[in-house]
């Protein structure tokens, strides 16, 4: 089924307007929260790189981060989350996993339990944040900046994102084939790509739009290429939106320059707002309520 690019576009033009003051924030008051052991309904699988923000996201989603927080701990392992999603009257319970981004066992474990079989996902939300990962070990840094050196010893930020940015391309496209060729996640129902980090780059939201969803820049990315081909041989909801978890300061690399936030508390809520009620529309649309 092939996707509608214009409207995915459109939504994320909207949420871009509302952000710089153009329009109001959703008011539904949505919000995830504990739910109650029993049937797991609305699976839905975090997926994306290492440092991309995938369990901030989940936190807050659930209000359980604000503002000004200390920095987030890195999850070598999934995480499961029994939750239920509030958006006004309505609610729908779901089950929440947060696969690790790091390549190691635990990643392929957790991937393959929670994509395959009857438990397999009808939900993905998958993260990325334009090449903005966090690379928490040391000696991962120092092995970044010893290949990028040796490619240019002037190298700067724009090396590391494009350095971030093959690595999350490849991840995806590891996904991507899970789903069409391997057949995992056999009822899978729609995935939501979450832009995150957005703060750090407001100023070049547009690029990051280009970058994530076709029918933009020309040539389009391998990102672009790759959602494409998924929404072609597969009957998925697709959608793209950008998002921040909250407001933060992030340097690429000791040697660089750190890059801080260009939005505020309010603008941050709007996204959040904007957010939510989206992932409430896909898990409501065929989701069962309590």
């Amino acid at each position: 089924m092939s996707a509608d690019w214009d409207n995915v576009r459109s939504r994320w033009e909207s949420i871009r307007q509302a952000v710089d003051g153009a329009y109001p924030a959703p008011g539904d008051g949505s919000s995830l929260g504990k739910g109650r052991v029993g049937l797991a309904k609305n699976p839905v699988a975090i997926t994306g790189e290492a440092g991309a923000g995938k369990t901030v996201l989940y936190n807050a989603l659930a209000q359980a981060i604000k503002t000004g927080d200390g920095d987030s701990t890195r999850s070598p392992d999934s995480e499961k989350h029994r939750t239920v999603f509030r958006s006004g009257s309505r609610r729908a319970q779901a089950s929440v996993v947060v696969i690790p981004g790091q390549a190691s066992q635990e990643r392929e474990l957790a991937l393959s339990a929670t994509m395959g079989g009857t438990a397999s996902p009808q939900g993905i939300i998958h993260v990325v944040c334009w090449g903005h990962n966090r690379t928490w070990a040391a000696s991962g840094r120092r092995a970044i900046e010893q290949t990028l050196r040796a490619q240019n010893p002037d190298f700067d930020e724009e090396s590391v994102r494009a350095w971030h940015l093959r690595k999350e391309v490849e991840d995806f496209r590891d996904l991507c084939e899970r789903i069409t060729e391997q057949r995992a996640a056999k009822r899978l129902r729609w995935m939501l790509i979450a832009v995150t980090k957005c703060d750090l780059y407001w100023d070049r939201i547009d690029l990051a739009r280009d970058h994530y969803i076709p029918g933009g820049a020309v040539p389009e990315s391998e990102f672009c290429t790759l959602l494409r081909d998924l929404a072609d041989e597969t009957s998925i909801r697709l959608a793209v939106l950008p998002m921040s978890s909250r407001l933060i300061r992030h340097q690429f690399l000791p040697r660089l320059r750190p890059r801080l936030f260009q939005l505020d508390d309010e603008q941050l809520g709007i996204l959040r707002s904007h957010f939510n009620s989206a992932l409430g529309g896909l898990l409501a649309e065929r989701g069962s309520e309590e």
